[in-house]
This record gives structure tokens, sequence and C-alpha cells, in this order.
């Protein structure tokens, strides 16, 4: 899996629970889509819980499927499960009907991965919205049991926010591999200096300088500086855009 700087294998991410924390405009959402099409090219299908539908057109365009509020989710995740189909859950509706709908859809995925173990990454994007510190709902529950007894049944997670300090400890400090971009506030800061193994003025000092797109990977007690690659369907979009651009000049 090419990340840029660096590299993971398909063993590093699967069945894991990984962290991808940064203020906006930090890179991390590149750092997301990069990590979502190393694992789709990796046979590693993901189901992307996707606030904004930010991850839509990247999904659809490695084959993946595309589900809303109004579709069937006992259907819909029996179909994606055992066939292994990536798929991104628009909940930019924002509305109880989506948020029925990823309930049943994550529930369904949790029953049936007790008898049919197949490997998928759940990806949570803003994840300080469905699992925030300090408040329990359904989806909430069950987004923290995927997280913390999913390994068992082929299960690994992604949290992504920008406001680490208002996710769910409990499942942020269980994460395995953090990539942690820029942040500035001092509560996310905090949460910086109780993950990494530095002293808190080299927290301080390292962090706020972060250029986009440069993160600390910490994993295994070891944390490197690195720079995560463009994703490429932001270097098509960027190039298609070109093109179109240019052909009405």
């Amino acid at each position: 899996m090419n990340m840029g700087t660096f590299s993971l294998s398909k063993a590093d991410v699967a069945r894991k629970c990984v962290a991808i924390l940064g203020i906006r405009g930090s890179g991390k959402s590149n750092t997301s889509k990069v990590m979502i099409e190393e694992a789709i090219k990796e046979g590693l299908p993901v189901t992307v819980i996707d606030p904004d539908a930010e991850y839509v057109d990247l999904v659809n365009s490695m084959g993946g499927d595309i589900v809303t509020g109004s579709d069937d989710a006992s259907l819909r995740s029996e179909v994606h499960h055992r066939k292994a189909i990536s798929s991104v859950i628009d909940m930019s509706e924002w509305n109880q009907e989506s948020f029925s709908f990823l309930y049943k859809y994550l529930t369904n995925i949790w029953e049936m991965s007790k008898d049919r173990r197949t490997d998928r990454m759940i990806v949570v994007e803003e994840a300080h919205e469905f699992i925030p510190q300090g408040k329990v709902s359904g989806i909430s529950e069950i987004i923290t049991r995927l997280a913390l007894r999913g390994r068992k049944r082929g299960i690994g997670i992604i949290l992504i926010s920008q406001r680490s300090a208002k996710v769910n400890k409990d499942v942020l400090t269980q994460s395995e591999i953090y990539m942690l971009h820029k942040v500035v506030h001092p509560a996310d800061l905090k949460v910086y200096k109780e993950i990494l193994p530095w002293k808190p003025k080299e927290v301080d000092s390292v962090v706020p300088s972060l250029e986009v797109g440069e993160a600390l990977f910490y994993k295994e007690g070891k944390t490197e500086k690195v720079k995560i690659r463009q994703s490429t369907y932001n270097t098509l979009q960027f190039s298609q855009f070109r093109e179109d651009a240019t052909n009405m000049i």
C-alpha cells in the first residue's frame, strides 16, 4: 500500500483500528482517500460512512456501491458482505431515514460477520459526529462495538476527525495506527500528547508546524514524520478539470 514516503501492507490495516486526525485543510481527507484507494486495490473492501458525499465518486470509480437512507439496509449489507463489495453510505441528507439505514446496515454487518468472516474496513468520516465523547446512541454503540470487538470477525475501523478531543476516547485510544496531521487547539494537542511518546514541549513545537500533507505516523511505539502522496482520484479530477477548461478556450 503506497502511502507516499512510506508503505503499509494489507496486514498492517486489516482488522485494525486506524485514526486519521488533523484540522481542516491539513491533508487528512487526502490521507483517508489514499488509504481507501490502496485498501480496495489490495482486495480489502471498505464501507465509508460519508456525511458530505465526499467519497462517493472515488469509491464508485473503483467499482463500489453507493447507498442512501432510501435503500434496503438488510439487502444491501447482505450483498456487500457476501460479495466483498466496497460501499459508501451517503449521509448527506442527514435525516432520520439516513440514520436508521446506517444503524440497520452496521448491525447487519456485525451479525453476519459472526458466521461469515470477510475482512472489511469501516471508514467513519467526521467520527466526532457518530461516536462523540460523553454521548451514547444506538449508532455510537454499534460503531464502538465494531471498533473494540470487530477484529475477531474480520472488521477494522478507520476514524477520521478534525476534532480529536471530541471523539469517544474509549475508541480513539484503542487505535493501533495513528496518522496525526496538524492541529493547533490546546484540547487537540492534549490528545496528541496522550498518544505520542514525546515530551509535551516537543509536541507543541512539531505538530502546529506540520505542512499540508505531512503527518506523524505512529505505530507500535514508533513515530515517523511522513508525507502522504496525492490521491490518484484527486489527480485525475484535476487533470480532467484542466482538460475541460482548455477545451473551452
